[in-house]
């Protein structure tokens, strides 16, 4: 479930909708934004103020919407009540994470963001660390072009074989900032491909769905929804007064996207969550990202991930991403015939503004012009 950190609060959608329909929540960005007094919004779990709003001593994040770049990363992993073990207490630990337009048919490949060996319940990770594998990043788009997107995240607990662990860990130390794209399926990996990781024992890695596993909708600029606002946001994988009725009551999100109580206390409790944060500050080191997903579903789908074949990953994701230029490049001439055979106006206007989005995701320089 999504809650959005606004101040000291943590709001569900709904919420969040109320207080954007009465015009409260526009009114007071706009205000703030134009350095003018505000008035504080008070929320059922906490209030909205100018000085909690943002933080002076923090970065601040950029706003995001259509033709701006969009950045989703990972800023903090609590496991809560989770791994549940029989035995013991600890269990390996693999988040994953998936993203892609509704409007899009296909599934997208699974991406491997952290992996960690002994991980016990009401532990909490910030990001992977220098000597670890993995990357907290999720998504990332020079200029954002879809609607809406849908995030899935899941984490898995369990004693992975140590032929398995090692494969994840040594796919993922070639990424870079770039995670490692692994084949769409319900349960991140089939049995043949779990055959091809570990050779031909054919253990399956994990024996049961996993622990943590959510969905949900991200709008940016989709007719009926509000957008989603640049900032924090916590995901649980189910409501969570279920399993602590002070949750939102008593916590929040605070300027560095951590979980803490009034005197800044981090929260102790059962509720597992993600936090994740929404920026659009451009980022030139991943413009790689969206062709390296491309080209993990092209593997999955048509050639399997047998290691002779993501031993020429590079060489397809070069491929793919040119593919991708020039369809862009297509879609971008087309709109500049259709452009200049339009008088000045807003329709004109609006398709200026789709061409320079367009253009922004094309990486081939050959292609730019």
């Amino acid at each position: 479930m999504l809650y959005y950190a606004q101040g000291n609060a943590i709001v569900t959608r709904d919420e969040l909708y109320e207080k954007v329909d009465s015009g409260e929540l526009t009114e007071f960005y706009r205000d703030l934004s134009l350095k003018k007094s505000t008035r504080s919004i008070r929320f059922s779990t906490g209030d909205l103020t100018a000085e909690n709003a943002v933080a002076p001593d923090i970065v601040p994040f950029q706003p995001i919407g259509m033709g701006k770049p969009l950045t989703i990363m990972i800023r903090e992993v609590y496991t809560g009540r989770y791994p549940q073990k029989l035995l013991g207490d600890r269990s390996d630990m693999l988040v994953t994470s998936a993203v892609r337009s509704p409007f899009t048919y296909d599934a997208r490949p699974r991406a491997m963001n952290y992996l960690a060996k002994g991980v016990s319940p009401k532990k909490r990770l910030f990001r992977p660390s220098a000597s670890d594998e993995g990357t907290p990043v999720v998504f990332y788009s020079p200029a954002l072009i879809e609607r809406s997107l849908t995030l899935d995240l899941t984490i898995v607990f369990d004693d992975f074989p140590k032929a398995v662990f090692e494969k994840f860990g040594g796919l993922m130390s070639r990424a870079a900032a770039i995670p490692v794209f692994l084949p769409y399926s319900t349960y991140l990996f089939s049995a043949g491909v779990v055959t091809n990781l570990i050779g031909s024992a054919g253990e399956m890695a994990f024996d049961r769905s996993p622990e943590f596993s959510t969905s949900e909708p991200l709008d940016i600029r989709l007719p009926g929804s509000v957008p989603v606002p640049p900032g924090f946001a916590l995901i649980s994988d189910d409501n969570v007064d279920r399993y602590d009725e002070t949750f939102l009551t008593e916590y929040h999100v605070d300027g560095r996207g951590r979980v803490v109580d009034m005197a800044g206390t981090p929260y102790a409790g059962n509720v597992p969550y993600i936090v994740v944060s929404l920026d659009g500050t451009p980022h030139d080191e991943l413009s790689a990202f969206a062709p390296a997903a491309a080209s993990a579903a092209v593997l999955s789908r048509f050639f399997g991930v047998a290691d002779k074949q993501t031993e020429s990953f590079e060489i397809l994701t070069e491929g793919v991403k040119l593919y991708n230029d020039y369809a862009y490049r297509k879609q971008v001439d087309a709109l500049d015939a259709t452009i200049a055979s339009l008088p000045a106006g807003e329709e004109k206007e609006a398709l200026v503004k789709k061409r320079e989005a367009l253009a922004k995701n094309i990486l081939t320089d050959l292609l730019k012009k």
